[in-house]
Formats: C-alpha cells, structure tokens, sequence
C-alpha cells in the first residue's frame, strides 16, 4: 500500500474502502450510536470549514478539552484538515494547567466538551488574548450568554454555510499537507515543571501507523485463520478509554485505527469502563497496569473466598498451562493426555479468566509502567493469555514492542519496524527512524538536548539490550541519585521491583547526597481493601489499615526481594508507608501516573528526613 502524503490523504483512503462501516460507537442517552467512515469524515470536513469561516490560518492551535467523545476525533482530524494544528489537554487538568497549554501553544480555539470543562476555560479566558472562540460539546447553549461560546451544532453550521463557495479552498488546503508540516502538539506530562509541547508531523503520525501495522500483522500471524474469522466476522473492535490527549491513545488508538480502519468504542466516563468493557467485547486491549492490577486482585479474590474458582482447580489449571507453554516453547508435540487436560484446563480456568476483557479476546499490551510479576504470570497462566508490553514516548512512541512470537517477561521487547535503537556509553537508550518528533514547541534548548546533532534521539532512558535484541528499561538518566559516597544509583529500577506486588501503588527513592536509600511507599486502596475483606483482617479506617501488621509484613518482603536483585548500595535501608496515595489532585502525580519527585520530596522531607535521623539498625521500618 502507498504511504498516504498525510492524515487527510490516510482518512480518504479508509473511506474509500470501507465508507459505510463502523468508525465509533458513542453511548448517547443510553444507547451505543454508530459513526461510519463516512459520517466522520463529513463532520470533520464541517468542522474544519467552520474553523475556516471563524478566520484559522495555517499553523494556528486548536485545543481539545474533552473525554473521549465523538468530538474529539471530528474535531482533530478537522483542524488538520484546515491547515491548524491539533491539540489534546488532559480532562483532569487545572483551570492553571489548562491556562499554560493554552497560552504556550497560543491557541485561537478551544472545544469543550461539558460544563466542567467549559468553566474552567472561562475562569482563565482573560489571560488568554488569543483564544477567540469556544466550542461547547452540547447541540445548544442554555446558560451562557458569552460571545464568545458557541454551541457545537452552530458551530457545525457555519461549516455547512461555507462549503457553498470555499469548500475548494478547503480541500485544497487538506492536501496540500507534507509529511514534514506539524499536524499536532502533543504536550509531556511535566514531571519536572511545566509541560513541554512536543511537535509531531504528519510523517511521524503516518511512520508511526506502519509500525504499528506490522506490530499487528504479527500478533494476528500465529492465530489460527479460522478463529481470526470467527472472532471478526463483523469487523475488529476496539474500546478507546486512555485519553486521546495522551500520545499512546493517540496515535496507536486513534490514528492507528483510522489507518487500519478499526471501530471503537468510546469511553466517555471512566467510571463506567468496566461496564463498557463487557458491553463492548473488545477483540484487542491496550491498558495500564494499574488496570490489570485490579482484574487480578479481582480474580483472586474470587479464588481465595470460592466466590468464582476452585481453588485446586485454579492451581491445576497454572501448572497444566505451564507445561503446555514449555513444550511449545520447545516445539514439542502435546502429548494426548496432557492435551486433554489443557482442554480442561482451558474449559474451567483459563475462558473464565478471559471473560473479564470479555469472551473475544485475542490480545492485550501495556505500557508506561512494568505489570508486577505475579499480574503477568497470572494472566499467562491461569488466562493462557500474555500481556505484552511496550515502550514509547511522546517524542518517539513506537520503539519497542513484545509479540506473541518473541516476548520475553519485563522486557519491552525489540526495536519496531523503522525504529533503530542503540546504547550509549553511559547505557542511555537512543533511537532513529522518521517516527522521530520535529522538536519542542518554542523550546530550542531543550530540542538540542534532546536530538543529537547524528540525528539520533536521547530519550533520557537508561536501559540494557540483550543478545537477541530485547530491550529492558532500568532506570532515567536525569533522576539519577548521586549518594555521598559519590555512587549514582537509577532509582527506577528499584523502584519498578518493588511495585511488582499488586498492593504496592508507589514508590519514591531518595538519596541525594545521602549515604543510604530510603523509600516513600504508597499502597493501591482498591487492591488493599479487597486484600482485607478476603483475609477477614479488621481496622477502624484506611489510615489504620495501611499500618497493620499484616500488610507491613507484605510491604517488608516486597522491599527484601527488590533489595536481593540488586547491589548492597542500591538498596531500600530504611521506608515509610504513607496513609494515603500519592494523587494528581494534589500535584503529586502525573495525569500518567508519573511521580513528580521534586512536589513529593518538598511535601514529605519530614518524612524523608525523619528516616535518616533514626538509628541505622532500624532498617526497613516503618
């Protein structure tokens, strides 16, 4: 296939094949509603004449401030169109936060798609000259007098009114885009100050769906044609909940799925995932940890109180797996009776464990953060199914990638299709391919920093490769703790171990200038409180919880098996279980789940320095 000159150019060429299929599907007053190839496309078009018609020169900002509603993608792909650029804020994002990106990228339009969001917006509007208009996702305003709100189904109208006569200038306009021109500024989550606008071309969007198309052909290789057929006999289905804003869900969501032409099913509520998910039935999945967390400790949950499992069968079921994966690691035939039993084993464990990503299921990835090991092995085991994990990042999001053909466990797997990947001497990891970004918004500095002058990227990642290519992430290169005996220590990696127990939700080390390590630790509360009630322990309140003794022993052995796998110097001496997770309300987190080290280490150096006055014979205490 011919690679498309731009986004537009991909968009036409999937409504040229499938016009009159599923694009997305949107839970409306109740009911899913079904957007064809063809219905987006004319409402991106309307969208982007409208921006035409309210003035929108080339390279002039669009921001989206929104769940991931039907409007998102209209709005995106209509601002390419036009000749602005694309771009994504978070939906939990401050009234300040908003402000900042808005400011940075000097955005003439906003879209909005609730009240919430809308107020926000105009608590800030003052000190925003450029802003000239906002969109409100709704068909009519009821409440708003603001000249300078418009209502979604209005805004469509002048689109409709201009197509009359500059519906030429618009298509011109739409294809005269280069694969060089910056279609979207995606911004970084800002672990150590204000987010920096990262600008992605239309060559990195369209190198990147490539890729990823290839990572897809090869999960799609080893199954058996008949059970590919039989699982999308109507078409692939995707559900979209990772926020479009974010560049994971962007490109291998949204864009990948335009070019593979994907529907999806658009999770407009979080807190309504779980019942999407099921509704949905999902032929692939790509999610968090924190997700596959939570699906574990609800299945062994079920496994402990006999709510959902046989416990013995469960067990018999892991070990049967087990067997059945190391012979065809091997490429050994399956003798007949253990082939019997993994059909038991598949009938009584592993469909039911399936069932909760729903009963079509065929491939699950992950990424931004390791899966802790007995997430993994449970799923691979008990489900017969692997997670793959992945790694990416927003200047350069399709590194590496496991597949069902080479997957090796908390590697990331190996380099992607266009993407060469290579170490330096220090161990930071380096890429290069035209799936590159162009650079900072407004930020040379930063840009030189990050691309070399060879052209190759410095993703700021410390990680190792092995014999046969795969990738493994330990650390970054700028949160190194130097000690003061002059020891530098990657403190992801410890970091990383420890939280390979599912109760663990966070953890901080420090030791900066410092002549041992200790620890910050925060617990998952869904996964904690579940862990109680299945042990029957009893406590008050959360805060009580977290310091029983029971969970302090589960928290110490975690901390004893990452301090095994490491080196005397980088090991957790001394930690303190907070009361409460770190949150993004709070500043503490990113909307990614990153640690902001320097918020956390200013809010808790009581806590810190409480650590290092104790005596050093009280390791590991609390």
């Amino acid at each position: 296939m011919q690679q498309p000159q731009n986004i537009y150019a991909m968009l036409e060429n999937t409504v040229a094949r499938q016009a009159e299929e599923a694009a997305y599907f949107e839970k409306v007053a109740g009911e899913w509603h079904k957007t064809t190839w063809h219905g987006l496309k004319e409402m991106s078009d309307l969208f982007g004449m409208a921006l035409l018609a309210e003035g929108l020169e080339p390279r002039d900002a669009v921001s989206i401030l929104s769940a991931n509603r039907l409007l998102w993608p209209v709005s995106d792909l209509g601002t390419i169109a036009a000749g602005g650029i694309g771009v994504g804020i978070y939906p939990t994002n401050s009234p300040e936060q908003c402000a900042y990106i808005l400011s940075h990228s000097k955005s003439r339009f906003v879209v909005v798609d609730t009240d919430i969001q809308l107020k926000k917006i105009l608590a800030v509007k003052e000190e925003l000259p450029c802003l000239r208009r906002i969109i409100l996702g709704e068909k009519t305003l009821t409440s708003y007098a603001s000249k300078v709100v418009m209502a979604w189904d209005d805004f469509l109208s002048l689109g409709r009114a201009y197509c009359a006569e500059g519906f030429s200038r618009y298509q011109q306009l739409a294809h005269q885009s280069r694969l060089a021109d910056i279609a979207i500024v995606v911004y970084t989550s800002g672990t150590t100050g204000n987010p920096k606008g990262a600008l992605l071309s239309h060559r990195y969007v369209i190198t990147s769906c490539e890729a990823l198309s290839h990572t897809v052909a090869e999960m799609n290789a080893l199954t058996p044609p008949e059970e590919l057929l039989r699982h999308t006999r109507d078409g692939t289905v995707a559900i979209s909940f990772l926020p479009f804003c974010h560049v994971g869900e962007r490109i291998s969501g949204m864009y990948s799925r335009l070019n593979l032409g994907v529907a999806a099913y658009l999770v407009d509520d979080i807190g309504k995932f779980y019942q999407y998910l099921l509704e949905v039935n999902p032929h692939s999945f790509g999610g968090l940890p924190r997700f596959y967390e939570k699906i574990y400790a609800k299945i062994m949950n079920e496994v402990e109180t006999g709510s959902g499992y046989d416990k013995s069968e469960f067990l018999r079921a892991i070990d049967i797996v087990k067997q059945v994966k190391t012979l065809r690691a091997q490429s050994r035939p399956l003798p007949p009776e253990l082939a019997e039993e993994f059909a038991w084993a598949e009938e009584k464990v592993c469909r039911k464990v399936r069932a909760n990503l729903g009963t079509r299921i065929l491939s699950c990835t992950s990424g931004a953060a390791p899966v802790p090991k007995e997430v993994l092995e449970m799923f691979e085991y008990a489900g017969n199914l692997t997670i793959l994990e992945a790694y990416g990042l927003t200047e350069f999001v399709c590194c590496a990638f496991n597949t069902p053909q080479a997957h090796k466990a908390h590697s990331v797997g190996r380099a992607m299709h266009g993407c060469e990947i290579r170490l330096a001497e220090d161990g930071e990891i380096l890429l290069h391919g035209q799936q590159m970004f162009s650079g900072y918004l407004n930020d040379e500095a930063a840009t030189r920093e990050m691309i070399a002058p060879d052209g190759w990227l410095h993703t700021g990642d410390i990680g190792r490769l092995d014999d046969e290519g795969f990738l493994f992430i330990t650390g970054r290169k700028k949160e190194f703790i130097k000690t003061s005996t002059g020891k530098k220590i990657a403190p992801l990696y410890i970091e990383n171990l420890c939280k390979r127990n599912h109760l663990i939700s966070n953890v901080m080390v420090y030791g900066d200038n410092k002549s041992y390590l200790v620890a910050l630790i925060t617990l998952n509360p869904v996964e904690l409180l579940n862990y109680a009630r299945v042990k029957n322990i009893a406590y008050r309140d959360y805060i009580e919880l977290t310091q029983h003794e029971e969970i302090r022993k589960i928290v110490a052995a975690a901390i004893e098996e990452a301090n095994s796998k490491v080196s005397t110097t980088e090991q957790v001496k001394k930690y303190t279980i907070l009361d409460r997770d770190f949150a993004i309300e709070e500043n503490e987190i990113t909307p990614t789940g990153k640690v902001k080290r320097n918020v956390v280490t200013a809010k808790f150096r009581d806590v810190i320095e409480k650590m290092y006055a104790q005596p050093r014979e009280f390791l590991c205490q609390d």
